[in-house]
């Protein structure tokens, strides 16, 4: 096995050799014939020539060529880029509120946690879509709370359904995108983008245990004590629940950030090299 690995390799290295040693010859023949007609300035002078031919050919043209081919991407690979923003963008608007009552203050003064503002990103004449901007990151003590208040307010069971649904919608979207066009986009954003699905995954089966542990204590408590030690631990098991899936909701946005920040910078910053522009809203 490992002989017959060798020799290909041994054929190309003679093959190198015979090619050298013809040009050599070539060379040497062209040399004494050129000697003795006394046109050794004639010889050398094509020979400059041809070198400056193969290199504008080997070297600029092949990159020239190279240059348009990644040209001719480029329209396709931004609408790919406008279509992962919109998802992830999408899946936040569902996860996170828009704004949250201001604690300690008992006016309706609201603390804004995501606003769709700033540069409006434009394909051809058409608005095709605004970003997001989250105003409270990931990491910051006041998301994990804003969530919590966020689930209670819509009610845990119904949160826990509405985000697993947003999570596989994204995901089924992210999969299909890198299955059908990955190959267009660059090694970064396709690592971002593929640990981004493995978040949403582990976030899906996360969602499913909490809302299961969270079915069978309300099951059990109704089987085992009366109505009103029942109410108790439902509003308990909620309060578990609307914990738990804010931890797993803030996990998410933390991976969303990553890929997000990329392709704004990335589709933003090419104004005036591709399809798509910004503008000021």
């Amino acid at each position: 096995m490992r002989g017959s690995e060798e020799q290909p390799k041994v054929r190309r290295h003679i093959g190198t050799f015979v090619v050298a040693a013809a040009l050599i010859v070539i060379l040497l023949v062209a040399f004494i014939l050129a000697r003795a007609q006394d046109k050794l300035p004639e010889l050398a002078l094509s020979f400059t020539v041809y070198i400056f031919a193969i290199t504008l050919a080997v070297f600029v043209i092949e990159r020239m060529v190279a240059w348009r081919e990644r040209r001719r991407w480029n329209a396709a690979k931004d609408w790919l880029h406008m279509i992962l923003l919109e998802t992830i963008d999408d899946l936040l608007k569902v996860l996170l509120p828009a704004a949250v009552p201001r604690e300690g203050v008992e006016t309706d003064e609201e603390d804004t946690v995501y606003e769709v503002v700033g540069e409006r990103i434009h394909f051809g004449k058409t608005v095709a879509y605004s970003p997001l901007q989250l105003l409270v990151g990931p990491g910051e003590k006041d998301l994990q709370s804003h969530i919590f208040w966020y689930v209670s307010e819509l009610g845990p069971p119904r949160y826990a359904e509405l985000a697993r649904a947003a999570l596989s919608n994204a995901r089924a979207q992210i999969r299909d995108m890198l299955a059908t066009s990955g190959q267009l986009l660059e090694a970064d954003i396709t690592a971002m983008v593929m640990s981004f699905d493995q978040a949403i995954a582990a976030a899906m089966r996360h969602l499913d245990s909490a809302a299961n542990m969270r079915n069978e204590k309300v099951e059990d408590s109704s089987h085992l004590d009366g109505e009103a030690s029942t109410t108790q631990r439902t509003r308990e098991a909620d309060n578990e629940l609307a914990f738990v899936d804010s931890i797993i909701v803030e996990a998410v946005v933390d991976s969303a950030i990553k890929p997000k920040a990329w392709l704004e910078n990335e589709m933003l910053n090419r104004e005036g090299q591709s399809s798509l522009r910004r503008l000021r809203a």
